[in-house]
């Protein structure tokens, strides 16, 4: 029984990520010349935390920069979870393939999530002691639930 909620769990988060991927994606425009109208997802760290002209643009940044990486672990996560879907469609139960592919799909949530953190805190050392503290206090929920179920949307607060 605790593996198959372990299973659903997994499952669960993966869905997660995917949909966070996708309107991340889906909500950055391909057009326009100002760094923040590339990126309307850092107009509340600026506006918000009230960061100077010189920190968002570290911050902005370090954004560019973590956006392929983004981009690249949401793509892993999505295969792993196609190849999930697949092994567990077709099959009529516990194989070592989808066992193989659960771990692989884990791995790679951990991986994904160890790098999201890692972007988070070097993007928190831009910062003064406040506004890192809040800046932490809205981003590490998502880092550390990829559901979102409780925080709501973090472009609305």
């Amino acid at each position: 029984m605790k593996t198959k909620a372990l299973y659903v769990l997994m499952a669960i988060l993966a869905a997660g990520v995917l949909a966070f991927c996708l309107m991340r994606n889906h909500r950055m425009p391909s057009r326009g010349d100002a760094l923040l109208d590339k990126m309307p997802e850092l107009g509340w760290v600026r506006s918000e935390l009230k960061l100077t002209d010189e920190q968002f643009k570290k911050v902005a940044q370090l954004h560019v920069d973590y956006r392929p990486e983004c981009v690249e672990m949401c793509h892993r996560i999505s295969q792993a979870h196609e190849q999930i879907e697949e092994l567990a469609k077709t099959g009529r139960g516990m194989t070592p393939e989808l066992d193989a592919a659960l771990r692989e799909h884990a791995a790679i949530h951990l991986e994904c999530q160890q790098t999201m953190l890692g972007h988070i805190y070097r993007t928190a050392a831009l910062m003064d002691p406040r506004q890192s503290e809040r800046y932490l206090e809205k981003v590490l929920p998502y880092a550390l639930d990829f559901t979102h179920s409780e925080t709501g949307n973090l472009h609305e607060r």
